[in-house]
């Protein structure tokens, strides 16, 4: 009975050592980690569209010219008696293409906006000594451009200047009304699409891959013409009136690019 307590004991002690051995040479578990993310770098190259909202001023000079002997209208010769700056909200959409060369970008841009702009003018004619008003009104009612735009990023964000091309539609209407001259409250009426230069400048930011946010503003400058006009007993004398209008916008904006 005792030899066999003492082999009992004798191959317990052996299996224990065995089994230590055997785990002392198994190597220990080094943890798994988790592959890193792949980033994609951020670029600005490529087609984009989107939306935008703001504010154009029209500021616009209207000026009596008189007629070819030097006799006024409703003003003195020469007199820009109204220079109307009215401010007016301004929406639409743009579409444009970058290129980007290191830090540099660089593209094209175009976009069409419908604006709300319009003023009105009243005053007494000083030619006709009272009893005369002098009538004008304006209105800015869309805008559109095409642009080059070259720009630097500064990470996520871009700084650029534009300029380019500008087209846009004015209604301008100048006349007298009033018992001491004919009524012609619309002697002098245009309706024209005009088109002129436009230069500017932005700051644009990158929220993720495909979308940016911008803001801006933008001279255009769409010059000078005149309107001629019959006026009075003598229907072979013409009147002019000359008509001129810039325009400012300020506006921000969001881009979904490809």
């Amino acid at each position: 009975m005792g030899g066999l307590r003492r082999y009992l004991l004798a191959t317990v002690s052996v299996a224990a050592f065995s089994t230590g051995a055997l785990a002392a040479d198994i190597p220990a578990r080094v943890p798994v980690k988790a592959p890193a993310p792949v980033v994609v770098p951020s670029t600005w190259a490529g087609f984009y569209i989107g939306i935008n909202a703001g504010a154009a001023w029209n500021r616009a000079k209207f000026t009596d010219l008189g007629d070819q002997g030097g006799f006024a209208y409703a003003f003195p010769v020469g007199t820009t008696f109204w220079s109307p700056d009215k401010a007016g909200f301004t929406g639409g959409g743009q579409a444009g293409y970058n290129f980007q060369t290191g830090n540099v970008v660089y593209g094209l841009e175009a976009d069409i906006d419908w604006v709300n702009s319009k003023a009105s003018f009243s005053a007494p004619a000083p030619i006709f000594g009272g009893g005369v008003t002098a009538l004008a009104s304006s209105k800015l009612e869309w805008m559109a451009t095409v642009r080059g735009r070259l720009g630097v990023t500064l990470s996520p964000t871009l700084l650029y200047v534009t300029g380019g091309w500008a087209i846009a539609h004015f209604e301008d209407v100048f006349g007298l009304s009033g018992a001491g001259a004919p009524n012609a409250p619309n002697n002098f009426s245009s309706s024209k699409t005009r088109s002129g230069w436009t230069v500017g400048g932005g700051i644009e930011h990158m929220l993720a891959r495909n979308w940016t946010v911008k803001v801006e503003a933008l001279y255009a400058d769409f010059g000078s013409w005149t309107v001629a006009a019959p006026f009075g007993s003598n229907a072979s004398r013409n009147y002019s009136s000359r008509f001129e209008h810039e325009v400012v916008t300020v506006r921000g904006g969001l881009n979904y690019k490809w």
